[in-house]
């Protein structure tokens, strides 16, 4: 169907495809930076719990359980341990991951809205293809960002223009 269309009507399609894709891409980086920031929460939540002195958790007095043991026939009552402090380094440690999946998701957001940009100044080709890629992985939404961009730059149109902008650099 697309030999029949003459090549201006055929340049018009491609633009407008690269133009939607750009605009999609700008879209998705931008939803992928905003969600991977909920991480957010956690990172604060787990460093907070880290702030909280040990004298919080434990106390002084030691409590002695009032009911016997069910199990056992020594009717004496039983000293329970004194609760202890959790280790901090361990929510340090979660916080840390948690801030790492936040950095990973501004990346590709920051990526995928610069590979819009990309698309939209006709640079770049190669980060394209790397971020439809990387894209490809999140699914359903950035598998269908991510295998749409590969169509549409494999095709003759995209690639002319982008050679068409690369001479007139």
């Amino acid at each position: 169907m697309n030999a029949a269309l003459p090549g201006t009507e055929r340049q018009v399609i491609v633009r407008e495809r690269l133009r939607l894709l750009s605009l999609a891409c700008y879209i998705r980086g931008g939803i992928v930076a905003a969600f991977s920031s909920f991480f957010l929460i956690y990172a604060a939540f787990m460093f907070g719990i880290t702030m909280v002195p040990d004298s919080a958790w434990t106390d002084s007095s030691s409590k002695v359980s009032p009911t016997p043991n069910l199990y056992s026939w020594n009717v004496s009552p039983t000293p329970t341990p004194a609760p202890q402090a959790p280790p901090k380094a361990l929510f340090r440690i979660m916080a840390a991951i948690f801030g790492m999946f936040v950095l990973a998701g501004w990346t590709l957001g920051a990526l995928t809205a610069y590979t819009g940009w990309s698309i939209h100044k006709r640079r770049h080709k190669v980060l394209i293809y790397i971020v439809a890629g990387l894209n490809c992985f999140f699914i359903p939404y950035g598998t269908l960002l991510g295998i749409a961009i590969i169509i549409v730059m494999s095709s003759p149109g995209a690639r002319v223009e982008f050679q068409t902008a690369q001479a007139a650099i």
